[in-house]
């Protein structure tokens, strides 16, 4: 009888099973920082380096936006940080997630109000005043780089924390699948409310979109998220360093890392695979208006066609490998799309 209370007491105090409409709401997340890298790499890029608007030289106006991949490393920090310091309660990674969101949503705005006075600086050439906004837009630009990994560390760790062995590449295929929806969402939107921009109406347009998108993100990250850690996260029953902050440190964990010869593999198919991805994307729009003539509302929607075929990819490799298991079971991730 004791065996038997214990057992129904456990099973009660389980976390629940992560259900698919719970998995696609996360995705929402995913999906607002596919906008976000619209917004930065597709529609601030193009206005940045295009001899009608600014005309800064593409290596500067680059540079200045890579600024926030450079400041990457800083992740491993923010995840051990969510796994020993909780915010406000018990939250481990969801109030990292919003606050983080908060900031890098504000970061782009104020990056395009900097944008504006490297603009006027420009007038008169280039001048020391104009190196200077350059370099507080690279400054902005880090910082961004930075909020963007304090809230999507902890989300990446929150989908290990919701998900079990059995479920997690259900999880990580659904919510990655929703970067590229948010990818071609993000280019539609901006194409829409950049239609008709000219260097009279500039401002008062990319201020607008700066202003409407990101507001949608930080919504978008709050639904996504809100109330998911408290009712799924098996993080308590798992961590041994919960409530324990002192036994793992920053410099155990990048040590435990560096000592996997396959770790160091697989983030080597990761950075060829995120530069696969992602390396046309600063040139794509600048091509479009030099070479075609595009409008920065049509150069911008080619990242729909992007996004889209790259979904169409993914549900292919999906079918293809169902097929070869000759049906018998749809691979980790179909058997869950509605």
């Amino acid at each position: 009888m004791n065996a038997l209370h214990s057992s129904k007491t456990s099973t009660k105090s389980s976390p629940p099973k992560l259900p698919v409409h719970t998995m696609l709401r996360l995705g929402l997340f995913q999906m607002g920082l596919g906008i976000m890298s619209i917004l930065t790499l597709g529609v601030l890029n193009r206005i940045l380096i295009d001899q009608s608007f600014l005309a800064v030289p593409a290596t500067i106006a680059g540079g200045a936006l890579a600024m926030y991949q450079f400041v990457a490393p800083v992740r491993v920090w923010f995840g051990q940080r969510s796994d020993a310091k909780p915010l406000w309660g018990n939250n481990h990674r969801t109030s990292y997630i919003w606050v983080g969101t908060a900031l890098f949503t504000l970061c782009s705005f104020l990056a395009v109000q900097i944008i504006w006075q490297l603009a006027e600086s420009l007038q008169r050439g280039w001048t020391a005043t104009s190196y200077g906004w350059v370099g507080l837009l690279a400054l902005m630009f880090a910082l961004y780089g930075i909020c963007v990994s304090s809230s999507s560390t902890p989300f990446a760790a929150l989908l290990v924390d919701v998900s079990d062995e059995d479920n997690r590449s259900q999880v990580v295929g659904i919510v990655w699948a929703m970067l590229m929806v948010g990818i071609v969402m993000g280019a539609v939107s901006s194409g829409l409310l950049l239609k008709g921009l000219t260097i009279d109406t500039l401002q008062a347009s990319i201020n607008r979109l700066f202003i409407v998108l990101p507001a949608c993100v930080l919504g978008l990250a709050f639904v996504a998220t809100v109330g998911v850690e408290q009712r799924y996260s098996r993080y308590r029953v798992r961590s041994a360093i919960a409530g324990r902050e002192d036994q793992i440190t920053l410099k155990t964990a990048i040590s435990i890392l560096a000592a996997s010869r396959q770790t160091g593999l697989f983030f080597s198919f990761l950075i060829l695979m995120t530069l696969g991805l992602f390396l046309q994307q600063p040139i794509l729009e600048p091509y479009g208006g030099e070479v075609f003539g595009m409008t920065v509302s049509q150069s911008t929607q080619l990242n729909a066609f992007w996004g889209i075929g790259t979904l169409v990819g993914i549900t292919g490799d999906w079918i293809f490998s169902w097929c070869r298991a000759g049906a018998s079971k749809p691979p980790h991730g179909l058997d869950v799309l509605p």
